[in-house]
């Protein structure tokens, strides 16, 4: 069975929130729905620029690219994941998005943790961060990172979780931007 780790902060995500989470509307977009996660050191600002990109578990990167823009700088990997099913797997694409620089070429094999690429701004469009999709199956448009509806797409931190809280307790809140937890009730 593969096993996966977050895409930055080590294994467990250490030391980086998510500024952005997966499926919230985003009135700049037209209110429609983000596909990934946005996720930044704890520093603040652009103190996460050039930090480690890692891939979540062994796959096989399937495009590499520059698109300007709002993407930047993105990799794609498709990673085999068991089925409920005993004896079955089917196949998820992890996308990672306005990168600085990338580390990998598209058929090359990656290892769970292997550095993949860095942290970047796509071009100056964006303060630094990465964006980070999980989509089910591989290959589909790279589209724009908002859309009405979530279909084909994992909340990447549910996902994760479900994946390594078998190592370690985890859970979302443990991610949320410290303003955030100190308004909790």
């Amino acid at each position: 069975m593969d096993s996966y780790e977050f895409p930055v902060g080590g294994k467990f995500g250490e030391g980086f929130y998510i500024a952005q989470k997966f499926g919230t509307e985003n009135p700049k977009f037209g209110y429609r729905f983000h596909l990934g996660e946005d996720w930044n050191y704890i520093g603040g600002g652009d103190s996460d620029f050039g930090s480690p990109i890692y891939s979540i578990a062994n796959g096989i990167v399937s495009l590499t690219a520059d698109y300007g823009g709002g993407w930047g700088k993105i990799v794609r990997i498709v990673h085999k994941h068991p089925s409920p099913e005993k004896g079955r797997f089917f196949f998820i694409e992890s996308l990672y998005a306005h990168l600085y620089t990338i580390e990998v070429e598209p058929g090359q094999m990656v290892k769970k943790g292997e550095w993949i690429g860095t942290i970047g701004d796509a071009g100056g469009s964006y303060p630094s961060h990465l964006h980070f999709e999980i989509r089910a199956g591989f290959g589909s448009a790279l589209g724009g990172g908002y859309s009405f509806g979530t279909d084909g797409f994992f909340s990447p931190t549910k996902f994760l979780i479900a994946q390594v809280s078998k190592e370690k307790l985890m859970n979302e809140d443990q991610f949320a931007p410290a303003l955030e937890k100190s308004l909790a009730p």
